[in-house]
């Protein structure tokens, strides 16, 4: 496994942060839960959410499948935290979106 692999597996993490945050400041800014804005950035947010997802699942294929990538355990748990830190945005969008 190349080094640069597990880094370029979290772009679509830092992404769905990117989103989400994005999302809930513009529903602070505009002081209201109901606006288009916010919905498109969410759904996109969710959508990166997906490919996180994807995207550690498929290191893990790698971890698990090969040997010379025996190494990459502890970017495994960077991704697992990741996804958690990401879930935790998502739940408190939707939340906030709900209220």
């Amino acid at each position: 496994m190349k080094r640069s692999t597990p880094i370029v597996l979290l772009v679509p993490h830092a992404l769905a942060c990117v989103l989400f945050v994005t999302a809930s400041i513009w529903m602070e800014f505009i002081q209201t839960n109901r606006s288009a804005p916010d919905l498109y950035l969410a759904i996109a947010g969710f959508v990166a959410l997906a490919a996180a997802v994807l995207a550690s699942l498929f290191l893990l294929g790698l971890v698990i499948v090969r040997p010379e990538a025996r190494r990459g355990w502890p970017w495994l748990m960077v991704h697992l935290g990741a996804l958690v830190l990401v879930a935790a945005m998502a739940s408190e969008w939707f939340g906030t979106h709900l209220a």
